[in-house]
């Protein structure tokens, strides 16, 4: 059983299958916007540290590391 209370070797009819597969679609595509979301948000903070003066000035004395990520490509 399913938690939709569906046996899983239940026939279904093809208007139920399509309503099912809209439904993972949509749900697929708010999950992809939201990762796509987060990523753009963590892309900007790294462009930021990267920008920092004072870490700038840190790794030019030596006083902090350069991280692989860190490094112009």
């Amino acid at each position: 059983m399913t938690d939709e209370g569906h046996r899983l070797d239940e026939s279904i009819d093809d208007a139920e299958l399509a309503r099912r597969l809209a439904r993972d679609i949509e749900t697929l595509r708010r999950i992809c916007e939201d990762q796509e979301d987060e990523i753009r948000l963590l892309r900007h903070r790294i462009d930021q540290l990267r920008a920092s003066r004072w870490r700038k000035l840190g790794q030019r004395l030596g006083l902090a590391m350069t991280l692989d990520w860190e490094k112009p490509d």
